[in-house]
């Protein structure tokens, strides 16, 4: 998705380091056709802010508050996760 796309290569220019987790994604199409790096399975790491921009079945699965650290930010893009876990949607 190239909205997705834009958003990355928008917090890479304020030195935001960006990890792309999407397990539909194809990370060879996504690095030639747009540049990105694209992982099919999530790190295990204390990341500072999730943006889900994607609305996969799987992401209703996974534990998003689980793989942040204490103080943190998630916001919605597609309006898909439970109110009470996130910070802000569009």
């Amino acid at each position: 998705n190239t909205k997705v796309v834009d958003i990355i290569h928008h917090l890479e220019q304020y030195n935001v380091k960006v990890t792309i987790f999407d397990p539909w994604a194809d990370p060879d199409i996504a690095r030639h056709e747009y540049g990105v790096e694209v992982l099919n399975e999530l790190p295990q790491a204390d990341y500072d802010a999730a943006i889900l921009a994607v609305a996969h079945n799987e992401f209703r699965k996974l534990d998003i508050p689980a793989h942040l650290k204490s103080n943190h930010v998630i916001f919605d893009v597609k309006g898909f996760l439970p109110r009470e876990i996130i910070d802000g949607r569009l």
